[in-house]
């Protein structure tokens, strides 16, 4: 799932699902991944167990195939008992895009943080479940991830800032928490970090380095 935090509520657009609401300071949003290759070719086959479903928020977990291919009950007890929905602020399929993934999940985060507002995107979910692809993506091209697809947005609400009292300082840091263990991992040496909160900065890691960029390109680099 992606949960973007500090987010402005905004009203949805028109063309928006007619169930949409508006976006809440905090969202939890779950993407379903395609199958595997090596799942697909499963000898027994591939049956999918998800469903996305309620304009886009509900995500519906079977053990009945007919409902996990968005039709009728093909097992009555399957549908009854093996049957569960849950409720989300939104539900990306596996055919979702990465553009529609970062414009309905990500990019109000963005605006916020532009706007002054503290802004969060967490990714979190097992191995193999997707979160590298969802965050960073490709390089370049319609795969390209919510980082750089932000990071973009960035620049491009600066350059669009034509107010002749606005200064932007963009500062970037990279780091690691692995086994409760933070590295900096533009910094390599420096390792075992600690996490701090003050009055005026609230909670910092200590001694994690932050480099100046000017552009997409830097920060890419």
């Amino acid at each position: 799932g992606v949960a973007g935090g500090a987010q402005r509520a905004r009203t949805p657009p028109p063309h928006a699902c007619p169930c949409a609401r508006p976006l809440a300071s905090q969202q939890v949003v779950v993407r379903v991944r395609p199958p595997l290759p090596r799942e697909a070719a499963r000898p027994r086959g591939y049956t999918p167990a998800v469903a996305v479903g309620g304009c886009g928020r509900s995500l519906l977990l079977t053990e009945d195939a007919g409902l996990a291919a968005g039709g009728a009950p093909t097992d009555d007890a399957a549908a009854a008992y093996g049957t569960h929905r849950f409720t989300f602020d939104a539900v990306h399929g596996p055919e979702a895009e990465q553009e529609a993934v970062y414009e309905v999940s990500a990019r109000p985060a963005v605006a916020a943080a532009l706007a002054g507002y503290n802004a969060a995107i967490i990714a979190y979910g097992q191995t193999g479940a997707g979160k590298t692809f969802t965050m960073e993506g490709a390089s370049s091209g319609p795969l390209r991830g919510i980082v750089p697809r932000a990071v973009e947005d960035a620049f491009a609400g600066i350059e669009a800032d034509a107010g002749v009292a606005s200064r932007f300082l963009v500062r970037a840091s990279y780091l690691q928490i692995y086994n409760e263990t933070v590295s900096d991992l533009l910094r390599p040496e420096r390792s075992n970090l600690l996490i701090r909160e003050d009055a005026r900065r609230g909670v910092y890691v200590e001694g994690l380095s932050e480099w100046v960029v000017r552009s997409p390109g830097e920060v890419a680099a």
